[in-house]
């Protein structure tokens, strides 16, 4: 059994020496993060080739697998904020067999017979150099992507009898050097997109900032042109910005969420049917009923309105059951009902399914039920409605309509 002392020189592929300074530096969360984006999800895929089993025990270790190192990179490059979160990956690639390989193996052999036979006196010298690639995805889409490499030296002091210390020490400095490597290429990537940003967020051109949106050249800062862009556009005249919001939700359905107010409520649901477009339908005298069905036909999910929210839609103009329709299609789909499920309970609080169903009479009667529910939770927010009139009118037509389904929601 050989055993001894490891230690090891490694660099990043620019140059830089890693060592406890710069670990250490490392490790320090600035003020300033490198790029505007909140935390998410920090894997590492130390070994990609590996069998599962290895890739197992691997992650039964994370203090030698690089995932405890990975979310300190991740707390060092990102912040807390309002961006939407940045999922980081790093895959560490299998090293050459080729040429590098041979010489790597007859480096390690050669030199560890002479440090056996030395007792120690000689160091094992084991040449190392690893690929890795780096992937930076915000949702589906990818930010950011780089391949780097760190090559180093490991030095052993063999002895016929014992343990290796310092072995750890090693595998932390090779992770760094990983690490440090794409956070020098990372950081001039950002760097070179800031000026671009900075001119952006002075300007108040609706096509300039439009355009950005497509610009390949932004891609960590164009979440903070998006919000400079909503943030312009709520200035405007209603009209003008509720045409602006139309384009741009069609070429960026991402904006959505950095529209202002309620407004954003009207550019909520599936292409070609939002509820901007619903209201359209209905201003063109297309019946409620019409529209449900078509709702109901297309099965894709808007929102689960707030009551106060539904009460908004219903002065803007959308009937109270094509509101109530859209916060049934996002309601999760129901699997089976226990026996303590009563009619005219939410499908919220039901496992949802993720494949359709044929619905038996009792399901069928839940799903009616949620649209009489929703419905008259409209019914109950109607604003501007001091004497109860406007809303007693419209209990009367949700009762119309879903009072002979069995439910006993009390109207």
């Amino acid at each position: 059994m050989l055993g001894g002392c490891a230690s090891a020189n490694y660099y990043t592929e620019q140059g830089t020496p890693i060592t406890q300074d710069t670990v250490a530096l490392f490790n320090t969360n600035p003020k300033n993060p490198i790029i505007p984006y909140s935390k998410g999800k920090a894997t590492f895929n130390a070994f990609s080739w590996a069998s599962e089993d290895m890739q197992q025990r691997i992650e039964a270790k994370p203090e030698s697998s690089g995932t405890d190192e990975l979310n300190i990179a991740a707390t060092h490059w990102l912040h807390e904020g309002e961006m939407p979160p940045l999922d980081i990956t790093i895959t560490r690639h299998r090293p050459g067999f080729g040429g590098e390989g041979l010489v790597k193996a007859g480096t390690l052999l050669v030199t560890t017979f002479a440090s056996v036979f030395s007792l120690g006196i000689l160091p094992g010298v084991i040449p190392d150099k690893w690929d890795t690639t780096i992937e930076m995805r915000s949702g589906d889409e990818l930010v950011y992507s780089a391949n780097a490499h760190y090559r180093g030296t490991v030095f052993m002091s063999w002895i016929p009898y014992g343990k290796i210390r310092g072995n750890q020490a090693v595998v932390d400095a090779a992770w760094y050097a990983s690490f440090f490597s794409h956070e020098e290429k990372l950081a001039a990537r950002v760097y070179d997109e800031q000026p671009l940003y900075d001119r952006l967020k002075k300007s108040t051109d609706v096509d300039t900032l439009v355009a950005a949106l497509d610009d390949p050249k932004l891609k960590f800062y164009r979440p903070l042109v998006s919000q400079h862009l909503a943030a312009v556009l709520a200035g405007q005249k209603r009209q003008d910005r509720l045409v602006a919001y139309g384009e741009i939700v069609d070429q960026h359905p991402e904006f959505v969420a950095d529209i202002q107010g309620n407004d954003r409520l009207l550019f909520i649901g599936p292409s070609g049917q939002r509820v901007m477009d619903v209201l359209k339908q209905t201003y063109r005298k297309r019946s409620a009923p019409e529209v449900v069905a078509s709702i109901q036909a297309a099965g894709k999910p808007y929102a689960r309105f707030s009551a106060e929210q539904a009460s908004w839609l219903t002065v803007e103009g959308l009937p109270a059951d094509v509101v109530a329709a859209m916060i049934e299609v996002s309601e999760p789909r129901v699997v089976g009902l226990e026996s303590d499920v009563q009619p005219g309970m939410s499908l919220a609080s039901v496992t949802p399914d993720p494949e359709p169903v044929q619905a038996t009479g009792l399901e069928a009667t839940a799903t009616e039920c949620s649209k009489a529910y929703a419905a008259k939770k409209v019914c109950e927010n109607m604003p501007g409605d001091p004497f109860g009139l406007l809303m007693r009118g419209c209990m009367a037509q949700v009762k119309k309509k879903f009072g002979g389904m069995g439910c006993s929601i009390p109207f």
